[in-house]
């Protein structure tokens, strides 16, 4: 017989609760079975294992689990679990790597190339340059109307000596058109064209941390990129409709799919002509409509910095993302209709299915949506095989599913956050609430049927007589409406919002890994806003979807649901505007170290453990959770040898970086980088878009993108000093993100001239309290164990109107016998000026202005004579830096020199009596892996 005091929950004859329902984690084989599928994957990407080995030991362990389900059952679990991880081992190595079409890659040299092929993706034309200067060797022209599509080519020119001809070629290429003005027909998907361009591979920067868009291009199946003017891209023919093979037949059907989500997201954003004559608060603005275009149809093209901005710093852009989350809210609303409607479990889920495979297909099918959908159908198919006994288990079938498909994605941030998202849920937050709050929502149901009590366990039944006897007070004092009506509905809602608190502190703080290493931010908003904003998207999306069926069907009708979303949005943005103003609640981090990442692991499965015991059990954990969370984002030693000044000249293109950290720790970081010719556009970022910080705030912040997660795989959290060489756009374009991401004490710039981007610079430093003090020749100060000496511009420079290389900051860093010359973009007449400073020797050399001839004059090369030198340029640049005769020059002199655009990021230590080059600027922190990521929570 039970006794009173043992755990509450459901007597027998009791219906049992939704949750989690199994006696021990032996219930649970497919779970396990998934995580050690993903420790194969995992070995197999950090260790070398060769396949044939793999497969000699899946043989021995094969008849080894044989044996064992013969004569030792109850330890046949240690021959399954190597079993599964050496099955994850073996699918990974069998994986083919996305690979370039040989073809392309072989002809994406620069030279000019007939190309002809089929569009199989475009994008709407655009006022700013759609994409970053992927064409290094033409200028850009953001005030021109872009468009870019990707086309599928079918033969390109091939030239040699002997002949001129076009040959066979099967690959994708990115191109990025510029017109002179908005073009009445624009290329559409599904048209034959013929181009004259220039291919080139697509530019990486190869700094420890920075996001590889080659290589996610290339999980496109996007080899090379290019762009041109319109007047060099031809139409041929449109597409035929019908094709024998089933490759064109996808590529129709993608083109129809794509026409199909233009027109709707076109139609929403007719939504504020339809409105415009609602009250102000029901009325749908631009904004909203481009928001709710992004929200329903996947369509983030006119999805400013703007509007970006607050929902990035709260830790709720999910909702401007069609993600797990949006189709999993598309799912649930079908299959409760369908419950509703009383169709049978079979049929039900059937329904879901197709229509939530059908509204992916709408969206664009893009990969986070592809992963929610198979997770979606593998769990409901998972329901019908298991009947709900396990969330986790189920969890477990859907994963194990997804990586034997693709072991690859397990890499993926997006699979990587709608998984962890799943499990914190079921495998924690599910069990917690099963054990406190389930049983009492349970209990209110029939509260007038006392006989429902004796089937109750002793504290659920005196919660139904105590809700009993305030039900009747309430009788008495007001109507039994309020009182079996009103009072129960206010008791469950209320039990229903301490779930959904439960749910949301769960999954905020297992995110915390993920938002560290992808995000290398902290948002303290996060949860109040997530409180808010995810039961109030379980309201706007199926009202926008109902809104845009409405649209299609009558469109003047589409005002009055369009006045209830405006209502809903209107209170959402509200809301994320309200904290994300406040910069203090957004703080950014360094990713977490290798032995941070194992921790959390353990803590999380440690709480997945002890979420299912006694009450002591459960508050630990919580203890587990926490813990978890805080060594996630732990702070970390900044990594830099302890006996020598460190240099690294950062990838950033072509544009200067470069950093400097003392012995003792201090951090000096000069310029930061910018793209060539001035901020550009950038749409290629699909899922991970994060913060920008130039005037113009173009989408792609090289400060955002590759020099703070430079600065972030070292571990630095804050800069002691940065210093602006002069105010052109390739050195200053990344400082404004660098700024508010490490908050430096000072800002230190020479003689410059003003313009609209130096004085916002400026404004910027102050906002963010930075002191900002002026240099020029003569001046000294210290940085740590280092002397710092100012060489230019001299005092009684003036500067141009304009910006200019000859406003350069130069800067000489010495530690010990060593020293560091940093020349900016100085060209020969500071050159001669600086020959008449003492002490000009250095050892190493930053060469003024990327290797250009205006610049590293023969006299003051021999004064300064360096051993080492550096150079920081971009690959392919149109300025042909560095140039042969400066090269030759340093040869000669024998300096040995680095190229970023050769070397990557170059790494120096100057460690007092000499210099010596690093062999790689790795560090030990947890890396953003090189395929395509997607950091922006699949929730």
């Amino acid at each position: 017989m039970e006794s009173e005091s043992a755990t509450p929950g459901p007597t027998r004859g009791a219906p049992a609760p939704p949750g989690v329902n199994f006696r021990s984690w032996s219930d649970l084989p497919l779970f396990h079975a998934a995580w050690l599928f993903a420790l194969g994957i995992a070995l197999a990407r950090f260790l070398w294992l060769r396949p044939s080995f793999v497969l000699l030991g899946l043989v021995c362990i094969a008849v080894l689990c044989g044996v064992a389900a013969v004569r030792a059952q109850r330890v046949s679990w240690m021959a399954l679990a190597p079993l599964w991880v050496l099955l994850g081992a073996w699918c990974a190595e069998m994986e083919p790597a996305p690979a370039p079409a040989p073809v392309l890659s072989a002809l994406s040299d620069g030279l000019v190339r007939t190309v002809e092929g089929t569009v199989i993706e475009a994008g709407p034309v655009r006022s700013e340059t759609d994409d970053v200067a992927e064409q290094p060797t033409s200028a850009s022209a953001p005030d021109k109307p872009t468009q870019r599509f990707d086309i599928r080519v079918s033969s390109i020119e091939k030239v040699t000596d002997d002949e001129d001809a076009q040959i066979p070629a099967d690959g994708k290429i990115r191109l990025t058109l510029r017109w002179p003005t908005v073009p009445d027909q624009p290329f559409r998907c599904g048209e034959r064209v013929r181009a004259d361009i220039r291919l080139l591979p697509s530019e990486i920067y190869r700094d420890p941390g920075a996001w590889s868009r080659q290589d996610y291009l290339l999980d496109l199946g996007i080899t090379s990129t290019a762009t041109a003017d319109s007047g060099r891209v031809e139409r041929v023919a449109q597409a035929p409709a019908n094709r024998p093979d089933r490759r064109s037949a996808g590529a129709w059907m993608h083109c129809r799919l794509s026409e199909a989500q233009r027109t709707a997201s076109n139609r929403l954003l007719a939504l504020p002509v339809i409105t415009r004559k609602m009250p102000r608060g029901l009325r749908i603005r631009e904004d909203d409509a481009i928001m709710l275009a992004a929200i329903v149809t996947g369509d983030r093209t006119f999805l400013s910095h703007s509007l970006r901005v607050g929902f990035e710093r709260t830790g709720s852009f999910h909702m401007l993302v069609v993600s797990g989350f949006h189709l999993a809210i598309m799912a649930g609303c079908i299959f409760w209709v369908a419950n509703r409607l009383r169709l049978p479990r079979l049929p039900a889920t059937l329904l879901t299915i197709v229509a939530s495979f059908a509204y992916a297909l709408f969206t664009g099918f893009a990969l986070p949506v592809q992963r929610s959908l198979w997770m979606v159908t593998l769990y409901l198919a998972g329901r019908l095989v298991y009947r709900e006994r396990s969330p986790v288990n189920v969890i477990g079938f859907a994963a194990l599913c997804l990586l034997a498909a693709s072991p690859r994605s397990l890499f993926d941030s997006g699979f990587q956050m709608t998984l962890l998202a799943v499990v914190s849920i079921g495998g924690i937050a599910a069990p917690l609430l099963q054990n406190t709050i389930h049983p009492y929502l349970a209990a209110i149901r029939n509260l007038k049927t006392v006989a429902m009590d004796v089937k109750l366990s002793p504290l659920q039944a005196q919660f139904r007589v105590l809700l009993r006897m305030i039900a009747g007070r309430l009788e008495s004092a007001f109507h039994p409406v309020v009182a079996w009506r009103v009072f129960p509905w206010a008791v469950r809602s209320a039990l229903r919002a301490c779930e959904l608190v439960v749910v949301a502190c769960v999954v905020e703080l297992a995110m915390t890994l993920p938002m560290a290493i992808y995000f290398h931010r902290i948002t303290i908003f996060a949860l109040p806003v997530n409180l808010l904003i995810l039961p109030l998207l379980l309201v706007l999306m199926p009202a926008a979807v109902l809104t845009l069926i409405v649209l299609l069907v009558w469109p003047a009708a589409a005002a009055v649901p369009a006045a209830a979303v405006a209502l809903l949005l209107h209170f959402g943005v509200g809301l994320v505007r309200l904290f994300g103003s406040q910069a203090m609640g957004d703080f950014r981090i360094p990713g977490p170290l290798a032995w941070q990442t194992a921790l959390f692991c353990l803590l999380l499965g440690a709480a997945m453990v002890l979420a299912r015991g006694q009450k002591w059990q459960r508050l630990g954990a919580w203890v587990a959770l926490v813990a978890a969370a805080v060594a996630a984002i732990l702070p970390g030693p900044v990594q830099h040898p302890r006996d020598a000044l460190l240099v690294e000249a950062i990838d950033v293109g072509q544009g200067d970086s470069l950093l400097l950290i003392t012995p003792d720790g201090k951090t000096l970081l000069v310029d930061g980088g910018g793209l060539s010719g001035g901020p550009r556009r950038v749409s290629y970022r699909t899922e991970e878009e994060v913060s920008a910080g130039s005037p113009e705030a173009p989408e792609f912040d090289i400060g955002e993108e590759v020099v703070s997660p430079a600065l972030w795989a070292r571990g630095i959290r804050r800069l002691d000093a940065v210093a602006l060489s002069h105010a052109h756009s390739d050195h200053m374009g990344g400082l404004p993100a660098v700024l508010r991401n490490f908050h430096p004490a000072e800002l230190w710039v020479g003689n410059n001239p003003r313009s609209a981007a130096y004085d916002a610079l400026l404004r910027e430093a102050a906002e963010l309290r930075v002191k900002s003090q002026s240099f020029h020749a003569g001046d000294a100060m210290g940085l740590g164990a280092t002397h710092v000496t100012v060489l230019a511009p001299m005092a009684g420079y003036q500067p141009g109107p304009a910006p200019a290389n000859n406003d350069s900051l130069v800067l000489r860093v010495a530690y010990g016998e060593t020293s560091v010359l940093l020349e900016g973009d100085a060209e020969a007449p500071v050159e001669q000026a600086m020959l008449a400073e003492p002490g000009l020797k250095s050892t190493l050399l930053k060469v003024g202005h990327h290797g250009s001839v205006s610049s590293t004059r023969p006299e003051f090369l021999a004064r300064v004579t360096p051993q080492w030198a550096v150079i920081s340029c971009g690959r392919h640049n149109r300025f042909g830096h560095p140039r042969p005769e400066i090269l030759a020059a340093l040869q000669q002199a024998g300096v040995h020199t680095f190229s970023t655009d050769i070397n990557g990021a170059s790494c120096f230590r100057l460690d007092g009596k000499q210099v010596s080059s690093e062999i790689s600027c790795e560090s030990d922190r947890v890396a953003v892996p090189g395929q395509a990521q997607s950091p922006t929570s699949s929730r």
